[in-house]
């Protein structure tokens, strides 16, 4: 990033949203901004109320007492690591929060932070995160999410989302319907950029070693993957002699649940024999290795899924039955391909910040 001036940079995202995606994607638009010789801190965001009440998830299994426990005892350990190592150690973000750093801009991005409509209380319809009260603000990656322009009229937030937009310095999504909601309701047309974790290089980090092999990882939320699902999973490793990996998330169909930091949890990713994830980053952390991966696509995650698979040409790579899975790792991937769009993208990416800060 030639010509960048350097200056002291925030980050408003979703970094202290406990999952190995959220981290990720904070850890490398920090890495991007830093290796220019800028100072970056992590801003807070003060959270307000959701304004539904709607449950936006898929199916969830639900658990025998036993196996509850269990997951429990995962999420704790989750927790536990999350807030009292990995974010002080990699991030510098301390447990308290931090509100208004001495700063000369302020990103707001990337991940779902205009998901406004969820029911989600550890977000809520933040107003800040929309740039509200802030100033020299512009965005790099922002999503909706499963927020649509029909939600947002639902909610009659639509108008007051409009304002607060429009006061944003520069705009820049990740998907074709946060750019559709934003020149809906502006008429501007946002830039449209990846996310950082694909154009960071965290391919060439060095990662620490992982002992296991021979393994399938099932990345996916707790009780997201139906008995059905687990069933073909199951059936698919026992045929290839693998044992099945579920990195963060307790599952119970899984040889072994694995809490780990979180770069040791993409050294389980770059050594994988395969991965099944139905979740953006578990896709995102498969491409960058270069994995034999396949999607499950669901009706709450279509809209990010689609939208970065076929921006990479990946379009076959969404699955939408796991009787699929011995057809679709047989397929061909043209990572070549995918690696060429992804230099464009990092060059796209480097252009926008330096163009804008």
């Amino acid at each position: 990033m030639k010509g960048m001036v350097k200056m002291k940079i925030g980050i408003m995202s979703m970094q202290r949203i406990r999952n190995y995606g959220s981290f990720m994607q904070a850890y490398c638009l920090k890495r991007i901004l830093e290796q220019n010789g800028n100072e970056v801190k992590f801003v807070d965001f003060h959270i307000e109320e959701p304004i539904s009440n709607e449950l936006n998830v898929d199916a969830i299994s639900e658990l025998p007492a036993f196996e509850l426990i269990k997951k429990k005892i995962n999420s704790a350990k989750f927790a536990l690591l999350y807030n009292y190592i990995w974010l002080p150690k990699y991030l510098r973000v301390k447990k308290e929060k931090c509100y208004n750093p001495k700063i000369d801009k302020l990103i707001i991005g990337s991940d779902e932070v205009f998901n406004c409509t969820q029911s989600s209380k550890t977000i809520g319809y933040s107003k800040e995160l929309f740039g509200y009260g802030r100033k020299n603000v512009l965005t790099y990656a922002a999503s909706f999410g499963y927020t649509t322009k029909e939600r947002l009229e639902k909610y009659k937030i639509d108008h007051e989302i409009s304002e607060m937009l429009k006061r944003i310095t520069k705009i820049s999504v990740r998907d074709k319907n946060s750019y559709n909601i934003v020149n809906a309701l502006t008429k501007i047309k946002p830039e449209i950029n990846l996310d950082p974790v694909l154009v960071s290089d965290l391919s060439k980090t060095n990662l620490p070693k992982v002992k296991n092999k021979d393994y399938i990882i099932v990345y996916s939320y707790c009780g997201r993957i139906t008995d059905k699902e687990s069933d073909f999973i199951k059936a698919f490793a026992n045929k290839h002699n693998k044992k099945i990996i579920s990195l963060g998330y307790y599952n119970q169909y899984a040889d072994k649940n694995i809490v780990t930091d979180p770069f040791k949890m993409l050294a389980y990713f770059k050594n994988a024999d395969y991965v099944i994830t139905d979740t953006f980053h578990g896709s995102i952390f498969s491409i960058i290795y270069e994995k034999k991966f396949v999607t499950l696509v669901r009706k709450t995650n279509q809209e990010k899924l689609d939208d970065l698979l076929e921006r990479l040409k990946l379009n076959d790579r969404k699955i939408y039955n796991l009787n699929d899975l011995e057809v679709k790792f047989n397929e061909y991937i043209d990572y070549n391909k995918v690696n060429e769009i992804l230099n464009c993208e990092k060059e796209h990416t480097l252009d926008y910040l330096k163009s804008n800060l």
